[in-house]
C-alpha cells in the first residue's frame, strides 16, 4: 500500500468540504422544518379534495367613545315628592283652609224677604254684593213707613251677636234706615263653625 500525504492545496479543499456541510446541513434542517410549519393539514372530516380557504381575518372595533357630561338635574338624588297625609289619612297637598263665600244671596222683593251668609269670626262688614242685594230688598213693596224689619239670627256667644248686630244695623244706616226698625229674633239652634244664616223680611208695626 502507497501512502497517501496530503498537499496544501488537498487540505485547502477538504476545509472547504467540511464548511460546506456544516452549512448545508442546519440550513436543509431549518427549510424543511418551515416548510412543515407552512403545509395544511385538513381536518379528518373534510373532503381532501375541498378547496382550502383561510380562516377569516377578525377585525378588532374599538369601544365607542363615551361622552362625559353631566346628569340632569345637577345629578345629584332627587327625592321623590311625597306630600304629608291629610285629615282623612291620605297622602296629598293640603290647601290652606279660605274664608267662606258669603256672598250669593237669596232677595225676593214682591215677597219683602232676603237671606245671606255671615260670619262675625271672620268678618266685621257686609259684603259688596249683600249690600247690593239689600237695596232690592227695601224696594219690595211691603216695606211700608210703618213696617218693621225682622232679622232672624241663631243663638251667638255676646261678643259674635254684638259684632254680627252692628254689622247689619251699619249696612241698613247706609240706605238710612234707624236702628228703631229692626228687630233681632234670635232662633233655635247654634252657629256652625262661625258661619250662620240672617234672614230678613217685613212685619207690621206693633203698636205700643
Amino acid at each position: 500500500m502507497h501512502g497517501y500525504e496530503l498537499t496544501e492545496r488537498g487540505k485547502i479543499l477538504v476545509a472547504v468540504v467540511l464548511v460546506l456541510l456544516l452549512l448545508l446541513i442546519p440550513s436543509a434542517i431549518l427549510l424543511y422544518t418551515a416548510m412543515s410549519s407552512q403545509a395544511y393539514t385538513p381536518p379528518a372530516d373534510q373532503d381532501p379534495k375541498a378547496s382550502v380557504s383561510p380562516p377569516p381575518l377578525i377585525m378588532e372595533t374599538p369601544p365607542p367613545e363615551i361622552s362625559e357630561s353631566p346628569p340632569p338635574n345637577g345629578g345629584g338624588f332627587n327625592p321623590p315628592d311625597i306630600s304629608p297625609p291629610n285629615g282623612n289619612g291620605s297622602a296629598g297637598s293640603q290647601e290652606p283652609s279660605k274664608p267662606p263665600n258669603l256672598s250669593q244671596p237669596s232677595v225676593d222683593s214682591s215677597a219683602g224677604t232676603l237671606s245671606f251668609f255671615f260670619s262675625p269670626s271672620l268678618y266685621n262688614t257686609i259684603d259688596a254684593e249683600t249690600s247690593s242685594m239689600l237695596r232690592v230688598f227695601l224696594s219690595s213693596p211691603k216695606n211700608a213707613p210703618d213696617s218693621q224689619i225682622s232679622v232672624e239670627i241663631p243663638k251667638l256667644s255676646d261678643e259674635d251677636a254684638e259684632k254680627t248686630i252692628s254689622a247689619i244695623v251699619s249696612a241698613f244706616a247706609a240706605f238710612g234706615v234707624r236702628q228703631q226698625r229692626l228687630a233681632f229674633i234670635t232662633q233655635p239652634g247654634e252657629a256652625a263653625d262661625g258661619l250662620f244664616k240672617v234672614s230678613l223680611s217685613f212685619s207690621a208695626q206693633r203698636t205700643k
